[in-house]
């Protein structure tokens, strides 16, 4: 899967309903902005008119289960 995480907080481990423990696969830097499509609404407070700012400031982890157990064994974790 990923490399390791950097945790903005205290490492969090989780385990899927089939009992495996979650592996990380990967993180959403904190403040992290995605370009606006062309003739999409403009995000409220953003920090520029033409990016959509996701998570606002938090750090995004997402775990997933290595026996893909199901489509949706994934938790996200959100520190900040």
């Amino acid at each position: 899967m990923g490399d390791a995480p950097s945790w903005a907080q205290r490492p969090e481990f989780y385990t899927c309903a089939c009992g495996a423990d979650l592996v990380y696969v990967c993180q959403v830097p904190e403040n992290r902005d995605f370009a606006v499509h062309p003739g999409r609404p403009e995000q409220p407070d953003s920090v520029r008119p033409d990016a959509y700012g996701l998570f606002l400031g938090n750090e995004v982890y997402l775990p997933a289960c290595p026996d893909r157990c199901d489509p949706a064994a994934v938790w996200p974790v959100n520190q900040n």
